[in-house]
């Protein structure tokens, strides 16, 4: 069967590169008002897709719009964007039978395609009665805690692993339920710092649970990726969204070690499915030209959105780069914070809990992340 879809995002972007799909017909360019919308659905009753931005202009709220265009046409699956997550507004468009939802920047417009496009799915009505049955049984408990994915990227030696490390070790204090993922096959270390023995290899289908260290209470780690991802079971997108899928279910908090090597690409598959990437800077000049030339292909190669981004400066000393410049340079992503350089941070390599005073700054850090 053929979509007949119209856009209302108040950008071409995505109307232009779903004219390249096979069966679809899209109506149209990209809508950019509320008024427009509707006038084209009651002109057209066989349009059976709509995508549209929660803030696309017009006189009407997101809820009222939704009422108004279920009222022209009760069959039409409505996939909305929201600029921030909102689950308020989630639990209304659930309840209207809306499913496809997504975050500004968080995936890129090739995944958006994949997903808009795909007939795969869960059994909402079970998920729905699920929450219900979580509501009912957890009255006076935070059920709508959602589980934050963090990637730790950034260039060779920015400090990757013991940031992510002592990110870890911050979340544990803040009481979060936390794993570590080493994404990094080529230079992985997390298990060199909390003493790990690597696995031994992914044989006769291995539960994801033998990969999972528990290293303390509200912190565990997951080792051996390299060993469950082999040639034999290659990795992909499905495997990896499965994968951070089934751990949200058990953390509140997952933070993944990246690699800075682009060859690798199932990096792009690991950054389209997280919520934020904390980059780190070295910030001198050299350091810079090169954290520079992997966001461009995190940006323009990979289509990570650029708000999906947070930058963190890492060892910072009295010969870095001035401030001002710096914010200059990295304008277009948010800068939330910098970490000086100093001996306490490099032992932490031989004992990540010597100084536990230390985590204050990741704390501080993740809250505001989160």
């Amino acid at each position: 069967m053929i979509k007949k879809i119209i856009t209302a995002l108040g950008v071409n972007s995505l109307n232009s590169k779903l004219k390249e799909q096979e069966n679809v017909e899209i109506i149209g360019n990209d809508i950019p008002y509320q008024d427009g919308v509707l006038d084209i659905l009651k002109g057209n009753s066989e349009i059976n897709v709509l995508i549209l931005h929660e803030d696309l202009v017009g006189e009407y709220e997101i809820k009222d719009f939704i009422e108004k265009i279920l009222e022209i046409n009760k069959e039409i699956e409505i996939i909305v964007f929201m600029e921030n997550e909102d689950w308020k507004l989630k639990s209304f468009l659930e309840k209207k039978g809306i499913y496809k939802i997504f975050i500004d920047g968080q995936y890129g417009i090739n995944e958006i395609i994949n997903k808009i496009l795909s007939s795969e799915g869960k059994s909402y009505n079970i998920e729905i009665e699920k929450l219900k049955e979580m509501i009912n049984s957890n009255k006076n408990k935070n059920v709508f805690k959602t589980t934050k994915v963090i990637a730790i990227s950034g260039n060779y030696g920015s400090g990757k692993s013991i940031i992510t490390s002592l990110f870890g070790e911050a979340g544990k204090k803040l009481k979060m339920k936390t794993i570590i993922i080493d994404f990094d096959i080529i230079n992985n270390s997390i298990n060199t710092i909390f003493r790990i023995k690597k696995p031994n290899g992914f044989e006769n289908n291995d539960k994801i649970e033998n990969f999972i260290t528990h290293i303390s209470n509200n912190l565990d780690v997951f080792c051996g990726i390299n060993s469950l991802f082999t040639e034999n079971n290659k990795i992909s997108y499905e495997k990896v969204e499965n994968l951070i899928s089934n751990l949200k279910n058990i953390y509140d908090l997952i933070l993944i070690d990246t690699s800075s090597e682009t060859i690798l690409k199932f990096i792009k598959i690991v950054l389209a499915n997280v919520d934020k990437i904390v980059f780190l800077v070295e910030p001198n000049l050299l350091e810079i030209k090169k954290a520079e030339n992997l966001l461009e292909i995190y940006v323009e190669d990979w289509e990570v959105h650029p708000k999906k981004i947070e930058i963190l400066f890492n060892k910072v000393n009295s010969s870095s780069v001035d401030e001002e410049i710096l914010k200059e340079i990295f304008g277009r992503f948010e800068i939330i914070g910098k970490i000086k350089n100093s001996k306490k941070f490099t032992d932490i390599a031989n004992d990540i809990r010597s100084d536990n005073f230390i985590l204050d700054k990741y704390m501080k850090i993740l809250e505001k992340i989160n």
